[in-house]
């Protein structure tokens, strides 16, 4: 009798749990994740689960921290290898903001989140703090700018893209329902990013 799992077996598991983590963070979004819908998606038990991540939250910060290592990769490659370093940039971000996938619906929950968990607002943070850096090093280089200069810019930029990703996901129902006398706006809502 084996004891210890094969590694190859190990590395289906893992992955079949990281994979059903990432659907269900884009389906349901991170406060409403539990242990069994995970299990249950992956088709292991939870024993497994425990095993190979002991809780919960150790399986989701596995998988946010792929996604932001993911998504900082692809951005810088894209940067690298662009002639137009700027232009690469805002091509990148727009192409984030254009596709309603599974990776933007959990970097929004994440943003989100990380008001109400401590640990997601340092995922957030660094998510961020990360993005900022590359942006200063492609102004710095391509407008031979201040590191002050840049800072200051790419934090103008990160607010306008986050902005516009928020934004994005609000709507308001019935504006011309709404006249200039009616201080209450009862219609906004704020669009299901879990479907």
């Amino acid at each position: 009798m084996r004891l210890i799992p094969h590694k190859k077996k190990k590395n289906q598991v893992k992955e079949k749990l990281r994979r059903a983590t990432y659907e269900l963070l884009a389906e349901k979004g991170y406060a409403s994740v539990s242990t069994r819908d995970i299990v249950k998606r992956a088709d292991t038990a939870l024993g497994q689960l425990t095993y190979y991540y002991k809780t919960k939250d150790s399986l989701i910060n596995e998988v946010i921290d792929e996604i932001i290592e993911t998504l900082i990769k692809r951005l810088s490659e894209a940067v690298e290898n662009a002639e137009d370093k700027k232009e690469a940039l805002k091509q990148c971000f727009q192409k984030f903001l254009n596709n309603n996938d599974n990776t933007q619906r959990i970097v929004i929950d994440l943003i989100t989140q990380s008001f109400y968990n401590n640990n997601l607002s340092i995922k957030a943070s660094s998510l961020i703090d990360r993005v900022s850096e590359i942006i200063v090093e492609v102004l710095m280089n391509e407008d031979d700018i201040s590191r002050k200069e840049a800072e200051k810019d790419a934090i103008q930029y990160i607010n306008y893209y986050l902005g516009t990703l928020i934004r994005k996901n609000i709507r308001l129902d019935n504006l011309s329902s709404i006249s200039e006398n009616n201080a209450d706006i009862k219609k906004m809502t704020v669009k299901p990013a879990y479907n």
